[in-house]
């Protein structure tokens, strides 16, 4: 009885033990903690820095990404303002962007992931748009950019967007060199293309894979950042 007993109480170890390593976060080439400072640019003009922090947050991450305050940003009225929280497979649990555009307005979209994704968006006006729909392996403005530099290959990927999530193929652009403020760097280029949507982003081909070139399109007009500090957020 002692054998079974003993027997059936390493079963449950063992057990525990192999669903712990399917539970774990997957590995990341980035810090708890990583501030990645870029200059900033809305259609060609120079507005400011930005600040994307990357934080862990239970077993999944907060990115928070900041268009810090003076300069052309304030002059023109430019701001934003993004939030994201991940799962520990590192898809989109919870998403904010605040938006205001020079001589448009302000507009926030808002989406929680649970058994579907739901999604608010109110525009300049004031008017609220919501719509749910079924997918849950999302991905986000801020999101995306970490998942890549975890899962470069290629593949369809679901973007969070108004009026609708947008599904597009991760297209791989080779591999450039580029003079940074960090140094001159070899990076690889993947592009997400949509419907009103386009992101493309070059890592550096070191073992942090930092974003160093970042554009990003909509209806709105096209923002690109530029790496230009690497820090850790007190």
């Amino acid at each position: 009885m002692r054998r079974v007993t003993v027997g059936f109480a390493l079963a449950l170890i063992f057990a525990a033990l192999a669903g712990a390593d399917v539970q774990q976060p997957p590995p990341v080439p980035w810090p708890n903690g990583e501030r990645l400072v870029y200059v900033l640019r809305w259609k060609g003009l120079v507005v400011g820095h930005q600040a994307i922090e990357a934080v862990r947050t239970g077993s999944g991450w907060h990115y928070a990404g900041r268009v810090r305050g003076g300069g052309l940003a304030q002059l023109v009225g430019f701001d934003l303002v993004s939030d994201s929280y991940t799962r520990r497979d590192l898809f989109t649990r919870r998403f904010q962007r605040d938006l205001t555009v020079p001589g448009e307005g302000r507009r926030v979209l808002t989406a929680v992931v649970g058994q579907e994704t739901a999604v608010r968006f109110v525009w300049v006006t004031g008017q609220v748009y919501t719509f749910r729909e079924p997918q849950t392996d999302v991905l986000d403005d801020l999101s995306v950019l970490y998942y890549v530099r975890v899962y470069p290959e290629p593949k369809p990927l679901w973007l969070i967007n108004y009026p609708s999530l947008l599904r597009a193929p991760l297209e791989p652009l080779g591999v450039r060199r580029f003079s940074t403020p960090l140094g001159r760097l070899e990076a690889e280029g993947y592009r997400f293309e949509g419907k009103g949507v386009r992101i493309e982003v070059w890592y550096g081909r070191n073992a942090q894979r930092w974003p160093l070139r970042i554009y990003f399109g909509q209806q709105w007009g096209g923002l690109s950042a530029e790496l230009v500090r690497v820090e850790r957020a007190r």
